[in-house]
């Protein structure tokens, strides 16, 4: 899920769809499950697809998931100037992301897994995910792409470790904490600035379940947050 950062400033209207990144597959699969999923060809030039992920957060104000394949965002109608001098035309906007260090197979399915969202706009029927994998859209994107659930499942699950194998290469975990109560264990780029507390045991900050530091790169001594 994407939080909201700063206020979405999408990119101006084209007569086409805007993709950034490697164009060529954007458009490979965006045209094939575009297709499929049977979209108008009126939403086509108010889609973006972007594979930066500060791009993204640009566009919608939305900060990602450092684990995200792919997110979409929906944009009610705001004003955009187009190509006209002076003229302004309101209209929603789609946006997606889609991360490219993924392998074929998983970009694939992921554009159409984020164009099922859009689809779901269009048609009045948004869904959220109640678990990705095993719920009414994965299923229909195991019927979409022609892949068995299964087989859906164990991609994310792969890809979703590589992203973080790269994540974890580029920012190693440095820092663990647990908490006293249920041992659950906080993994951590950066060391925790204030005091903090568990939020399995309490959604609020509560003293009794703050965290302990167990172990980091210049300290192996356990101690308080």
């Amino acid at each position: 899920m994407a939080t909201v950062q700063t206020r979405a400033v999408p990119p101006l209207l084209q007569a086409n769809p805007i993709l950034h990144g490697d164009e060529a597959v954007l458009y490979k699969w965006l045209t094939h499950y575009w297709q499929k999923l049977h979209l108008t060809s009126y939403e086509l030039p108010l889609l973006a697809i972007t594979q930066n992920r500060n791009e993204y957060r640009q566009w919608t104000g939305k900060r990602l998931n450092p684990m995200a394949l792919g997110c979409y965002c929906y944009i009610p109608a705001l004003p955009h100037t187009v190509r006209r001098v002076h003229e302004e035309r309101y209209v929603h906007r789609h946006l997606i992301f889609i991360e490219p260090a993924m392998q074929p197979q998983a970009t694939e399915v992921t554009i159409a897994h984020e164009l099922i969202h859009l689809a779901d706009r269009v048609h009045g029927t948004p869904r959220r995910h109640r678990h990705h994998g095993y719920d009414s859209i994965a299923t229909d994107e195991a019927a979409v792409t022609g892949y068995a659930l299964q087989e859906l499942r164990a991609l994310l699950h792969q890809e979703s470790q590589r992203l973080d194998q790269l994540r974890r290469a580029r920012r190693p975990i440095r820092y663990l904490y647990e908490c006293p109560h249920c041992n659950k264990q906080y993994p951590r780029v950066r060391r925790y600035t204030h005091s903090v507390s568990c939020s399995s045991c309490d959604k609020s900050y509560n003293p009794q379940f703050k965290l302990l530091l167990q172990s980091s790169d210049d300290s192996q001594q356990s101690t308080t947050v």
